[in-house]
């Protein structure tokens, strides 16, 4: 046998060695798979719940209706990717669990990449198997699993009924479908980019629970973007790939001695292939993980190897390093790559799960600087329409007194509600197309503070009611004769004299003649200049406050209850993350 080139025999006896060891470290991680399905699942439950709540809150006519449903329904939408992923596992776990004791080897590729060709030649030595051929080969044990049921596919379960692989076929495959040989199985999948997308997705799906994938791609048009993004995705996936270059051959045509056309299947140039190799190695090194690419990349041709059974011959092909390669792995790192692929595939759903919540988080986090935003612009709206509405009411406070209303009080407090329901509604109109019933109710006015009551203002005035005669005349005689008799009596005619002098001095007791006054309250103003200043103060000046008041006392509670729900998602993600994260970390 050439260097670093095995046969098919020895690979085949390379894997039957290894379903030993298969058997003896089963792996089997279904706890730790259902416990992620229960996490989310449980935050699914939960944030649905928290959803019904959240639009029952808001309403119909909620300003940020619209924010709110797309919110829900991107959540909505992200919660249902996760059902079909938990499904989607479910279905691998199913179809793994009698696989347990071989290397599961998909082969994955863009139609006609040779894909079911080299399966055949894997199970067979021949890409198109004879009868005969069959008969004394090891025959492997076919299988089919889901089928997409594309028109020009396979039939149900025909690579079970004829023991091979349909070729040369423009949609050979639509089913995921393979055979055991022991410690190898090995599954055929529908093409990638077909114009059937739904073979595509069948394949991808099923992709995900490989140990090992061999990605095929035609040595016509090798590493091509659509293929390396093929790649990338694996790649990302953590998934363990090989990559071959299918169908690195020709046919020569040339005229025998009798001058007939003989035609001859040939390698393609040997530079040519190590350009191609190059190139598409090239290609990988970019991609991130690209140590998770088992082998360089190989140029193969199972017809040229069918067509030449020599080992030289099927060294040339490319097949017996493809099989060096795989044996390899065989003796290496299969029975790793066999436990571990279980729990890489956790982590990476872990991962997604991730992105996926990270997602939500921005679009929460989206949802609540608009929560923000809005009442932001609603205060900014407040302060405008709180001076417009205080300058409506000072004006309609001046005209009132001019007019001398009757019922001043009340009409001040009908306009005050008036204004400031008027303004509430323009407010809320600001921040969004409509208002919620709820928004609309009108402005408390016994909030309103009273002016006080109308009073005239009186002075006291004094007025003139006539005169009064003086006495002072009677008090001089009186004092006269008083005087003079105590003064005869006490001095004789002497002492008679100084005495009426005496008597006569109290005439100055005595009152004088005067005019006599009366006074009593005269009205001399009103205070309706006192109410008016009254009205500015309590009805004008105030209308800002009791406007922002009115307005957050009915928007307040349903900000706060937004913010609480964003609030409440982001810890039930972040709860979300920290077990996922524990589930990651748990060793096996």
């Amino acid at each position: 046998m050439q260097k670093e080139s095995t046969s098919r025999a020895e690979l085949m006896a390379s894997f039957k060695a290894l379903q030993r060891d298969f058997d003896n470290k089963k792996n089997d991680i279904k706890n730790k798979e259902s416990d992620f399905d229960q996490l989310r699942k449980r935050f699914c439950e939960q944030l649905k719940q928290r959803n019904e709540r959240f639009v029952q809150l808001i309403g119909s006519e909620n300003p940020l209706q619209s924010l709110a449903y797309n919110l829900s329904g991107q959540l909505e939408k992200n919660f249902d990717n996760w059902e079909q992923q938990a499904a989607a596992r479910s279905k691998g776990i199913q179809f793994r669990k009698d696989f347990g004791d071989s290397l599961l080897v998909f082969i994955y590729g863009k139609v006609k990449s040779g894909k079911s060709s080299l399966g055949n030649y894997m199970a067979w030595g021949h890409s198109e198997p004879t009868p005969e051929l069959k008969e004394k080969s090891l025959s492997p044990t076919y299988f089919s699993a889901e089928q997409t049921n594309v028109a020009s596919g396979d039939q149900d379960k025909e690579a079970e009924k004829t023991l091979q692989f349909r070729v040369n076929a423009t949609e050979a495959t639509s089913s995921i479908q393979g055979f055991k040989l022991p410690g190898l199985t090995w599954v055929d999948s529908p093409g990638l980019h077909s114009v059937n997308a739904k073979n595509g997705d069948l394949a991808k799906e099923y992709a995900e629970h490989a140990d090992l994938i061999l990605y095929t791609m035609s040595s016509q048009a090798p590493g091509r973007a659509s293929d390396m993004e093929e790649i990338t995705e694996l790649l990302n996936s953590n998934k363990k790939i090989m990559v071959l270059l299918t169908g690195s051959d020709t046919t020569n045509e040339d005229e025998d001695e009798e001058g007939n056309l003989v035609t001859m299947v040939v390698m393609k140039d040997l530079l040519d292939r190590r350009d191609q190799v190059e190139y598409v190695n090239g290609e990988l090194e970019q991609l991130q993980n690209s140590s998770s690419v088992l082998a360089e990349v190989l140029p193969i041709s199972t017809r040229y190897a069918e067509r030449n059974m020599t080992p030289e011959g099927i060294a040339e092909s490319g097949m017996g390093r493809l099989m060096y390669e795989l044996q390899v792995i065989c003796a290496s790192q299969a029975l790793s790559i066999k436990l571990n692929m279980p729990m890489e595939n956790l982590r990476h759903s872990i991962r997604v799960t991730a992105d996926d919540l990270a997602g939500m988080r921005e679009i929460i986090s989206g949802f609540a600087n608009s929560i923000g935003k809005q009442n932001d612009d609603l205060q900014r709206e407040l302060s405008s329409l709180g001076v417009q509405g205080s300058s409506q009411m000072r004006a309609y406070i001046n005209q009132v007194f001019i007019d001398e209303h009757a019922d001043l009080e009340n009409a001040l407090r009908q306009k005050a509600s008036e204004i400031i329901s008027q303004l509430a509604i323009e407010a809320l109109n600001k921040i969004g197309e409509r208002q919620q019933q709820g928004l609309k109710q009108a402005f408390d006015s016994s909030r309103l503070s009273g002016i006080p009551e109308y009073r005239e203002i009186t002075e006291e005035k004094e007025y003139f009611v006539g005169t009064r005669e003086g006495n002072k005349s009677l008090w001089g005689l009186g004092g006269t004769l008083l005087g003079g008799a105590a003064g005869f009596l006490l001095g004789g005619p002497a002492g008679a004299a100084i005495g009426a002098s005496v008597g006569s001095a109290s005439s100055m007791v005595g009152r004088s003649a005067s005019a006599e006054y009366g006074r009593h309250q005269v009205v001399v103003s009103d205070n309706r200049e006192e109410q008016r200043q009254a009205a500015i103060e309590n009805y004008s000046n105030i209308l800002p406050r009791l406007l922002d008041e009115h307005v957050n006392t009915l928007y307040g509670p349903l900000r706060t209850a937004m913010l609480e729900y964003c609030g409440a998602l982001d810890r039930d993600m972040t709860e979300l993350m920290d077990n996922l994260e524990n589930l990651a970390q748990v060793n096996q």
